[in-house]
């Protein structure tokens, strides 16, 4: 039996080190949904097409089922709120439909 070299040696040493299992289990995280970003950003957004969609009910009833198609593509392009309330109002409000037409070229 020949003798081991010191590099034969090091390796012996060291295999066992390389040999290493690593296990990644998943931690239970809680959060309170209502205090990040997307609670707020879900829920206005929610808001936002509820909005619409009374608007567009309004619409119907009371100018009819032909006006809710333009007032749908003229709703498609405001995203914020408080010009959707304005308009919200105005559908009650207005006498003419082109009374209620006219908040969507001052909404903003």
């Amino acid at each position: 039996m020949s003798a081991l070299s010191r590099t034969q040696i090091q390796k012996i040493k060291f295999r066992g080190l390389f040999d290493i299992k690593i296990e990644v289990k998943p931690m239970p995280i809680e959060v309170d949904i209502k205090k990040t970003f997307l609670y707020k950003w879900g829920k206005e957004e929610g808001k936002q097409e509820g909005l619409k969609e009374a608007i567009l009910l309004g619409t119907q009833i009371k100018f009819g089922k032909s006006k809710v198609k333009e007032v749908k593509n003229l709703l498609g392009k405001i995203n914020d709120l408080n010009p959707l309330k304005k308009i919200k109002r105005k559908i009650i409000e207005a006498k003419t439909w082109d009374d209620f037409v006219r908040i969507f070229r001052n909404h903003k």
